[in-house]
């Protein structure tokens, strides 16, 4: 779980690196877009999809371990499909899955007490909330209380998921094809 968490926080921090120093761009490209909610959208969105690269290059790619599990699960079985390998995932995953949701649940409840006890805007007991910012981006486009960190939640697994299983795809067609 230790190792869980360290790859979650690191990923989270240089996917915070990665925001700050993009921003322009992104605030360059976006500026011509007049709907502010669809221009927060599509920010999260991409610090989503950039933080789920982060932790599968964090967690598998970086030490050969998603190599290592791909050779595991398909050395005497062929790869059938994405649901399939979903299906192999989510059990391999599951305790980042989970990690992942209780670090945005526990967002909301600091970032809640703070909001209730010392007032909107206010980050005394949170401030260390900020590290796992990218993970909850989506609160700020999302005005109703736990709907964004809810969404936010569900669209970290999802690109984490979404490039773990191109990831394998890739790197199963690539044994295979040298296997022969």
């Amino acid at each position: 779980m230790k190792r869980t968490l360290w790859n979650i926080t690191v990923s989270s921090i240089i996917t915070l690196a990665a925001y700050l120093a993009l921003y322009a761009v992104w605030g360059a490209i976006l500026s011509t877009l007049e709907n502010q909610i669809l221009k927060f959208f599509l920010i999260a969105l991409m610090t989503t999809a950039a933080f789920g690269f982060f932790l599968l290059y964090k967690s598998k790619i970086r030490n050969s371990v998603g190599e290592d599990e791909i050779v595991s699960d398909y050395k005497d079985k062929e790869y059938i499909s994405f649901t399939d390998d979903f299906r192999l995932i989510l059990k391999r995953e599951s305790q980042m899955l989970i990690c992942m949701i209780s670090i945005v649940v526990v967002c909301f409840a600091l970032n809640t007490f703070d909001e209730v006890v010392f007032g909107k805007g206010k980050k005394m007991i949170s401030a260390p909330a900020l590290v796992f910012a990218p993970m909850c981006m989506f609160e700020s486009v999302i005005n109703v209380p736990f709907v964004g960190y809810v969404l936010s939640a569900v669209l970290d697994c999802a690109a984490y998921i979404a490039f773990l299983l191109l990831y394998r795809k890739k790197k199963y067609d690539y044994w295979m094809k040298n296997k022969l």
